[in-house]
């Protein structure tokens, strides 16, 4: 891919950021003739797009602070990606369980599940109230009188998985995206482009390149990006860290399951994904993104009493198979000093064009938004930039290439390593088991498993991604061993 950059120069479009807003934005500028370019730092998915509860819905929550604008058009959103990615994307049945002593009254959250309804169009599954669910026989005696059942959707595969398709379509097309590529640069008055140069990480190469606009998709980080550009803005993000833990999961557990958390007006799930259910999250203020890194005690004692709460079969910290830990970026006005529960302030959007230089900023955005946070992004890069290359119409021909293997412990078969190289941009194992596949999640102890049963394994994953070299094989578990330690090192 550097030798393709080198070949080409120019590009239109530099995209900063693959995650899931740079990697659909990825997706339109290829389709509609753009020569782009979309760098990642690190791996592809490998920030808050990884970390989320993989749900694709259209924002029931936010039907409590009557942000009806976002509500409305998060579930055309969701609508939209159920009919034009069947393939990454399935409709899914939810249950609400009121609590009988206290939260919300049943009467009240079915009369929002009906408001909710309509303004999807009712394109969704009615609600529905069920006394008798899979699920009843794991909670406390007399926890809940019955389900409120109402329809949303989920990714088929993972959160990470769902971004990385849009990335692959459009790899054959000539094209390109880069992860562990950092990019530096100033823009030039003169010919009006930005000159930039990239490095790979990993080997240390460099190359320079032009861009005539770059589109800031780096989430989490849009803020510190501007600055090392030199670009300001009157917005900026405010953080939340978002905690789920991942516990066996009971063969009772069909349904996405909600309940009111009795505090904040918040709702605790826990969801069924593979032989796990993820439980949570927290939703915690962050004023550093330092501190929003992982997962600390507290964030672990705080889930494991409210699932005390709750179900019937206890579970400890040794039961705790995978923690996810993101920081979700809100919007607020720059000069936003307010003290507020994360869940208070809007989920919305915003893309920010730069008034003097050729450079658009993305703010916020969720799974479910991101072809509309691209379509925004779309109509100020078409206002700067005329695309100059060919319109290519992406395929998942890519993606039907990816071969399937079986890991031990797990029923569900997994992409193999090779196809993952050659195809899904993988060069290291946290990226096979963290984000090509989701061993990391499934398997206790980052995939080494319990009792380390696994090394040997990984040993041989490791040697096959370095392409038989041993050296860089033991390197990379001994770096993936230790950055799984450091995550779960409290657990025990």
């Amino acid at each position: 891919m550097l030798e393709r950059i080198n070949a080409l120069h120019d590009v239109d479009v530099l995209v900063l950021g693959g995650g899931v807003n740079g990697a659909c934005l990825y997706d339109s500028l290829c389709r509609q003739g753009y020569r782009v370019l979309l760098a990642d730092k690190h791996d592809f998915a490998s920030g808050t797009s990884q970390a989320s509860g993989m749900m694709i819905w259209g924002g029931l929550l936010y039907l409590r602070n009557l942000d009806l604008a976002n509500v409305f058009k998060l579930s055309l959103d969701r609508d939209r990606l159920i009919d034009e990615k069947p393939d990454w994307v399935k409709p899914e049945m939810m249950h609400y369980l009121p609590h009988t002593g206290r939260g919300r009254a049943k009467w009240w959250v079915q009369s929002g599940l009906w408001l909710y309804w309509l303004m999807g169009l009712g394109r969704r599954r009615t609600p529905t109230w069920n006394t008798a669910f899979n699920e009843r026989d794991l909670l406390k005696p007399g926890l809940t009188a019955g389900a409120l059942c109402y329809e949303e959707a989920a990714v088929l595969q993972s959160d990470a998985r769902f971004v990385l398709a849009w990335l692959v379509a459009a790899r054959q097309s000539g094209q390109i995206a880069m992860n562990y590529c950092d990019v530096a640069g100033e823009f030039n008055a003169r010919d009006r482009r930005w000159h930039v140069h990239l490095t790979d990480t990993i080997g240390r190469r460099q190359q320079r390149l032009r861009a005539r606009l770059i589109v800031n998709c780096t989430g989490v980080w849009a803020d510190k990006t501007n600055a090392e550009f030199a670009i300001e803005s009157n917005f900026r993000h405010v953080f939340s860290k978002g905690v789920y833990l991942g516990l066996p999961r009971s063969p009772a557990h069909l349904s996405p399951l909600f309940f009111d958390l009795g505090e904040h007006a918040d709702v605790i799930s826990l969801l069924p994904w593979g032989p796990i259910s993820l439980w949570g999250p927290t939703e915690t203020a962050m004023s550093d993104l330092a501190d929003g890194a992982h997962a600390s005690t507290a964030d672990v004692d705080f889930l494991l009493a409210h699932y005390a709460r709750r179900f019937q079969i206890r579970v400890t910290r040794a039961d705790i198979i995978s923690l996810r830990c993101g920081i979700r970026p809100l919007v607020v006005d720059k000069h936003y000093r307010g003290q507020h529960y994360p869940l208070d302030l809007s989920r919305r959007e915003e893309v920010v064009p730069d008034a003097t230089k050729p450079w658009v900023s993305c703010y916020g955005g969720k799974l479910t938004g991101c072809r509309r946070m691209a379509a925004r992004a779309m109509v100020e890069i078409a206002k700067r930039v005329s695309p100059s290359g060919e319109i290519h119409r992406p395929t998942n021909a890519p993606q039907r290439a990816v071969a399937w293997r079986h890991f031990p412990g797990l029923t569900v078969p997994v992409p193999t390593v090779a196809s993952t190289v050659a195809f899904e941009y993988c060069t290291s194992l946290a990226d096979y088991l963290r984000r090509r596949t989701n061993i990391a999640q499934w398997v206790a102890h980052g995939g080494f498993g319990r009792n380390d049963c696994n090394a040997t394994i990984l040993q041989n994953i490791a040697t096959e991604i370095a392409e038989g070299d041993a050296t860089v094989a033991a390197r990379m578990v001994a770096d993936y061993r230790e950055q799984v330690m450091s995550e779960l090192e409290f657990l025990g």
